[in-house]
């Protein structure tokens, strides 16, 4: 009885050394958990129910907000756990479950980013081949929650409670951890399959980019090249008496409609419409007016106009939000890449946690969790390169003043 209490005394000493060891970890997962929560509720809340109108764009945001909510609290949550109970974790049953839900929500979240990826991919480089309809956006989000499910489901098998030594005390405590007991070669399969999984989608992730990066740089030196030929014409050709009456007509509205008055009209293009408020517009092949008036002048110059400028506007639109799912891409990058290369050293070497120090360990569990990082910046990114993402934020700060 006497040695029962002593050896439980002895382990309690040493887990709650280990613990004091992980403080500072500790309170980097609580900023995760408190800045996760309130970022990724805030984009679910704006887009999910204030920008429901705007779907095409920004379809993936509140999907890839909701995951980023579920992964930065199990896994930031799991790990304090883990941190807590560094060698009195008995419960295998628990550990099993831990480890398949962390890993589970982890997967989907960079499945969910591979998906994003091949959206952006084909409206930037291919805008005129088949785009992902609803339907197939749906079925690729769900094939990635099946992929994940099955990537994650062998984590149960190989992990549980297992022996972790004190030589110093010649005693033995119990973490949550890869299971010694299994086949060394199913072990190191498995890791290998995660690895070269994970691996995959970050090649995948950066040839994707890579090549959308290139095709919106090579847009803009096109129209940098564009504007340059425009004004060396205008230098050697000054405009006739002709030319500066038609630009006088646009710009008064003595002849032709000003810039306010445009705005009453309705250009399509593609699928989209965007028009100003009207009850009864009347269309008028591709020109629609809300007055059943056309507008004066030439009709086909301001016809090609319109559509030019709304042609470049969606343009703008599909380059902003394709550079913000780059930079969330990037970022995610540098934060899961360290997690990979454990991984792979973990699978290679089974007392991979026994070889440090505790000053060490705490470091690279550190490193280790830095993936956690990637789902509680995404919400800063709208927010950076989203201004009705702000507008809306700052109306919902404004109503909640109001109430109170």
């Amino acid at each position: 009885m006497n040695n029962t209490t002593s050896l439980l005394e002895k382990l309690e000493k040493w887990n709650n050394e280990l613990a004091r060891g992980l403080v500072l970890n500790n309170v980097i997962l609580s900023l995760y958990i408190t800045i996760g929560l309130l970022g990724n509720v805030t984009v679910i809340l704006i887009y999910g129910f204030k920008m429901k109108g705007n779907n095409e764009e920004r379809y993936f945001i509140p999907v890839l907000a909701f995951m980023d909510l579920i992964t930065s609290l199990s896994c930031a949550v799991i790990a304090i756990a883990m941190n807590m109970t560094q060698v009195t974790f008995s419960n295998t049953d628990l550990c099993k479950f831990l480890r398949f839900f962390g890993s589970f929500s982890s997967f989907t979240s960079v499945l969910f980013l591979l998906i994003i990826a091949v959206h952006r991919y084909l409206k930037v480089c291919k805008p005129f081949r088949k785009q992902m309809t609803l339907k197939w956006k749906r079925l690729a989000l769900c094939l990635g929650v099946l992929v994940a499910f099955i990537l994650a489901a062998p984590m149960a098998y190989f992990h549980g409670s297992v022996p972790f030594p004190n030589k110093e005390e010649g005693i033995f405590g119990q973490q949550c951890s890869r299971l010694k007991t299994v086949n060394k070669t199913e072990s190191l399969i498995f890791g290998s399959v995660i690895v070269l999984s994970t691996v995959s989608v970050i090649v995948a992730l950066i040839c994707l980019y890579s090549r959308i990066g290139y095709t919106i740089l090579k847009h803009f030196k096109h129209k940098k090249t564009i504007r340059k030929k425009n004004r060396n014409a205008t230098a050697e050709n000054p405009p006739n008496i002709m030319d500066c009456n038609l630009q006088a007509g646009f710009s008064s509205g003595e002849n032709l409609h000003s810039d306010s008055e445009i705005e009453v009209y309705s250009i399509e293009v593609g699928n989209s419409v965007t028009s100003a408020a009207s009850s009864t517009p009347q269309s008028t092949g591709t020109l629609i007016t809300t007055t059943g008036v056309p507008p004066q002048g030439n009709p086909a110059l301001y016809k090609s106009s319109a559509k030019r400028r709304k042609e470049q506007a969606n343009k703008r639109v599909v380059y902003k939000f394709t550079l913000m799912f780059m930079l969330i891409t990037i970022i995610f990058l540098i934060c899961y890449i360290p997690k990979v290369i454990i991984m792979m050293l973990e699978a290679m070497n089974p007392k991979f946690w026994e070889e440090f120090s505790d000053s060490t360990r705490a470091g690279i569990l550190f490193v280790y969790r830095m993936y956690i990082i990637n789902n509680v910046v995404n919400p800063f990114i709208y927010a950076f390169l989203d201004h009705q993402f702000i507008a809306e934020i700052k109306e919902l700060f404004k109503n909640c003043k109001m109430a109170n």
